[in-house]
């Protein structure tokens, strides 16, 4: 060990958990397991991929009974982490497990003392969930978590609609198209259909489209396809389901001339639709990561009669899809007598749990021709490692 020791302070910089080589994709650092009379540790680390740090205590050096924390600390690529540990009297050692990626740098250095105090997050740092700083600038957690400055967690709005309910069809999947939301319980790659006449190639609308979906172990992912001038394009990708769809590029027109609609290859269920002139997904559906919890925030619901006489009387319904264990379950019932009222707003003083691979999906049930309802929920995904 290399000993860092003045009269204002006692203090060690350890060889045995320090390290400046990169790791592979999916690969793990473990250093050495240590003891010394020093009451507290504290890492710092920078690495270009993200990953998770754990500490590790054994009593007797070699049991590693005790793992803080549990989940790990969540290390976000290109965010210098800084996290300390009281250790007392025991065997200490880190361990980095890299996520899927190499590592291009890393530098992670382990220092022993016995004074270490909290420090200071400065005003542009990014704060993950985990952070051992305490902030120095006045925060509001939901817009931080928005606008990407809270690591480890992320927000999403959803909003969709159903134009047309028919009292005759039972339940009915509140997004802009015809007939119900199948979820996928395999994956597969995504068939686009399109009108060549405004989409597509050179066109005056949509050129290219941008994709937020779960990926085939479930997991968030981004993805981008260029329209070609078929009509019907497959993506590169594969996947379990879409949360949002949009044009990321398009023509004169500044958006999609006519309906798009995204469909699963191999099972043929449409899967998403981005309506004609809106440029995005218009549908109730949230897919939860496979690797997160989701907590979902806020309900808001509105329903009115499209054309003709009557008051709809309109029950709506969300259903939980787990895909782990392929079962459906309903999580949420109301009715809305647009006699009385047309608008629900929910807002849970405990907020709604969704958990790992969860679809949360509304539908609508009305009982009077040409209803129309419309949506919004708002909810965040917490990483578990």
């Amino acid at each position: 060990m290399t000993l860092l020791r003045d009269m204002n302070c006692v203090g060690e910089t350890s060889t045995g958990n320090t390290t400046t080589t990169p790791l592979s994709s999916g690969a793990t650092y473990t250093g050495t397991g240590e003891q010394n009379d020093l009451p507290q540790a504290g890492v710092m680390l920078k690495t270009d991929n993200d990953g998770t740090l754990y500490f590790d205590f054994s009593n007797d050096g070699t049991n590693w009974d005790s793992t803080f924390p549990v989940s790990g600390f969540r290390v976000a690529s290109g965010v210098s982490e800084f996290h300390t540990a009281v250790k007392l009297g025991r065997y200490f050692r880190v361990r980095l497990i890299n996520d899927t990626g190499a590592q291009t740098y890393l530098r992670l250095t382990t220092y022993y003392g016995n004074d270490f105090v909290p420090s200071n997050a400065p005003l542009n740092q990014t704060l993950g969930r985990d952070s051992d700083a305490q902030s120095s600038r006045p925060t509001d957690f939901t817009d931080e978590v928005l606008i990407g400055r809270r690591g480890g967690v992320t927000g999403f709005n959803k909003f969709g609609y159903r134009l047309d309910l028919a009292a005759a069809s039972g339940e009915q999947t509140i997004w802009a198209t015809t007939g119900n939301f199948v979820p996928m319980t395999t994956a597969s790659t995504f068939t686009i259909t399109y009108n060549t006449g405004t989409d597509g190639l050179g066109s005056t609308g949509a050129t290219t489209l941008y994709f937020a979906y779960v990926d085939d172990d479930g997991l968030n992912a981004i993805g981008l396809h260029v329209l070609s001038n078929t009509g019907s394009d497959v993506t590169s990708f594969s996947g379990l389901g879409i949360n949002r769809c949009a044009v990321s590029v398009s023509g004169s027109n500044q958006s999609n001339g006519n309906d798009i609609t995204i469909t699963e290859t191999t099972g043929a269920t449409t899967q998403a639709i981005i309506p004609s002139g809106q440029s995005t997904t218009q549908q109730a559906i949230y897919h939860t990561d496979a690797n997160s919890d989701g907590v979902a925030k806020y309900l808001w619901f509105n329903v009115n009669k499209i054309s003709g006489g009557g008051s709809p009387r309109v029950t709506i319904k969300g259903y939980v899809f787990n895909r782990e264990f392929e079962t459906r379950y309903e999580v949420f019932r109301a009715t809305i007598d647009t006699g009385v009222e047309n608008t629900m707003e929910i807002v849970p003083p405990i907020s709604f749990k969704l958990s790992p691979t969860d679809v949360l999906y509304f539908v609508g049930d009305t009982d009077t021709n040409s209803t129309i309802i419309s949506m919004r929920f708002s909810l965040f995904e917490y990483k578990r490692t």
